[in-house]
């Protein structure tokens, strides 16, 4: 599962019609499908951030391979 910012005026239009249509979805919902259990704040909030810095650098963002390599992180603190 990956995330990108629009390519253009009329792909950001359909992406903001499909929010208003109820078709967005919260960062958690998406982080708690690919993980399974409900996310930390501090997750959502890594994730959130990590989103906003690729958006400002043009790149792609595999959600997935995100998160599991934060809970990989997270299992080795532990």
């Amino acid at each position: 599962m990956t995330a990108r910012s629009p390519k253009d005026d009329e792909e950001r239009i359909k992406a903001i019609l499909a929010i208003m249509n109820g078709h967005g979805r919260s960062i958690a919902d998406v982080i708690e499908e690919v993980t399974g259990i409900a996310p930390t704040e501090e997750t959502v909030e890594a994730v959130t951030n990590r989103l906003r810095m690729a958006q400002e650098n043009g790149e792609d963002v595999d959600i997935a391979q995100l998160v599991g390599a934060m809970n990989d992180l997270a299992e080795r603190w532990v």
